[in-house]
């Protein structure tokens, strides 16, 4: 049989694996209780044993929990720095024909891995850890994807069913009465993918090795894939990895005594408990703190909305007013004027299916009130006595719709001492034009004197240029005379 079109070979992946590609994608879309395929010997078979023996042995510095505390399990994200067959393996399952044939398995397309491998890379878990039902944190903000498709392949020879650690998919862990689960062994060198989203519960039972067992660990490489979109049903808020408490064992029922491991599992399973309630405080008051430092900073930006003033005034404050220009439903807005203010005004929009409403002007007792449809608007408040001393405009609009009133598009000041500013710019500009007129007599005064001064320029080289011919004509007639009187030679 021949890979299907379109997929290429993969030299780490099992042509068996490659082959029947469409195989598993129908066994993906029918998976119950969602989305999910097992696919044996998913590794070319020589590379996954040369992966089994380079898996690192266990680090206690991998080890830390989401609650802070050292557990039985090491991740190891930074697979490139294991040896060189994990660098070939980060290599291959970053590249295109392997994106290629997880996305014809999975019906998930253009699929990317995440380069740091956030959660990802080998597991290491040892005896005694367990893993809660749980749906993993949906979208990695810094890098703006989303969570699509867990890949794990599990590297254990020999497991035993009876060991535990086996992956369980749940339905509903919330409801153990109805709750539906598909049990995998991590047995070597089989392959898991199942989607990810708001239903896919999964985890493991507490691993239980004999005691002559107790150097093997539950070993496991885990690789997620991302896209930069999702379907619209599938998109939920921003949120981390979601845990279910296990419930109490069976046995643990009326009329039973309890034996002295039942009493250690349930002291185990109400500290693991009170971990996470405590982890939930801690991330409450970490939240309500973030939430009121950026509440003071929205504060702080809303006091500092600049409004569109005109005139010689300053803003020295400001509530209700937004930096796109919107008022809210109330506003005030502290002035400290430059100049005695004698009125104001207020020039404004309201989209056009905003509803008609109310709107009230107010510098202390002094008031003005229309009523403002849609489109722009101008009101004016006159003042009886001018203001020479900071003071603060009140905005109050009434209306169905109460959070938001109008946009500003200005607030006008007018002062009574330049009132007749127009009159004085009007006789400014009948002066300006006088000026011009006079400027342009003087120029052209001043082209005929400079013609004037042209023609006596070449009137006076005209008599120069007479009076030596002239003297020429004078000093000829001399010698000539001279000679015929034979005084000269």
């Amino acid at each position: 049989m021949m890979a299907p079109a379109g997929i290429a070979a993969i030299p780490e992946v099992a042509s068996e694996v490659v082959r029947n590609a469409d195989a598993y994608r129908d066994a993906f879309l029918h998976g119950d209780p969602f989305k999910h395929v097992v696919i044996e010997n998913f590794f070319e078979a020589s590379f996954a044993e040369q992966l089994l023996a380079g898996f690192p042995s266990f680090n206690p510095r991998l080890a830390t929990n989401e609650l802070g505390m050292t557990a039985r399990k090491a991740v190891n994200t930074n697979i490139r720095e294991i040896s060189p067959v994990y660098q070939q393996l980060y290599e291959a399952i970053g590249s295109k024909p392997f994106l290629d044939l997880v996305s014809r398995i999975s019906g998930i397309p253009d699929l990317i891995l995440d380069p740091k491998m956030y959660g990802g890379g080998t597991h290491d878990n040892q005896h005694g850890q367990e893993l809660d039902p749980h749906v993993d944190f949906n979208y990695d903000e810094a890098q703006k994807l989303h969570r699509r498709l867990n890949l794990i392949v599990y590297m254990n020879k020999g497991w035993a069913s009876e060991w535990g650690g086996a992956l369980e998919i749940h339905s509903n862990p919330r409801d153990p009465a109805t709750n539906r689960i598909s049990s995998y062994d991590p047995l070597f060198n089989r392959c898991v993918m199942f989607e990810t989203n708001e239903h896919s519960w999964h985890g493991f039972p507490k691993i239980n090795l004999p005691e002559d067992k107790r150097h093997l660990s539950r070993k496991s490489i885990s690789i997620y894939l991302y896209t930069k979109d999702r379907p619209p049903d599938e998109i939920a808020p921003m949120h981390g990895t979601f845990y279910v408490q296990r419930p109490l064992p069976q046995q643990i029922a009326a009329g039973h005594t309890l034996t002295e491991s039942e009493v250690e599992n349930l002291r185990w399973l109400l500290k693991v408990r009170d971990g996470w309630i405590q982890a939930y405080q801690r991330m409450e008051l970490e939240k309500n703190r973030e939430i009121a430092d950026k509440g003071r900073v929205i504060a702080e930006l809303r006091a500092h909305a600049l409004a569109p003033l005109t005139g010689y005034v300053l803003q020295t404050g400001s509530a209700g007013l937004y930096g796109d220009g919107w008022v809210a439903s109330h506003a005030e807005l502290q002035l400290n004027p430059l100049r005695t203010v004698s009125e104001i005004v207020l020039r404004g929009y309201r989209p056009e299916s905003s509803a008609v409403g109310r709107l009230r002007i107010s510098i202390g007792e002094a008031s003005a009130e229309s009523s403002i449809g849609t489109g722009e608007f101008e009101m004016k408040l006159t003042l009886p006595h001018p203001v020479g001393e900071p003071f603060v405009v009140q905005m109050d609009f009434q209306s169905e719709e109460t959070d938001l009133a109008f946009v500003m598009v200005e607030l006008r000041a007018q002062h009574p001492e330049i009132e007749h500013l127009p009159d004085v710019y009007r006789e400014l500009e009948n002066k300006c034009r006088e000026l011009e007129h006079c400027v342009e007599r003087l120029h052209a005064v001043e082209h005929t004197v400079e013609e004037r001064t042209a023609w006596a320029q070449r009137s006076s080289a005209d008599a120069d240029e007479l009076r030596a011919q002239l003297h020429a004509l004078r000093s000829n007639q001399l010698i000539r005379l001279g000679r015929k009187l034979r005084f000269l030679p």
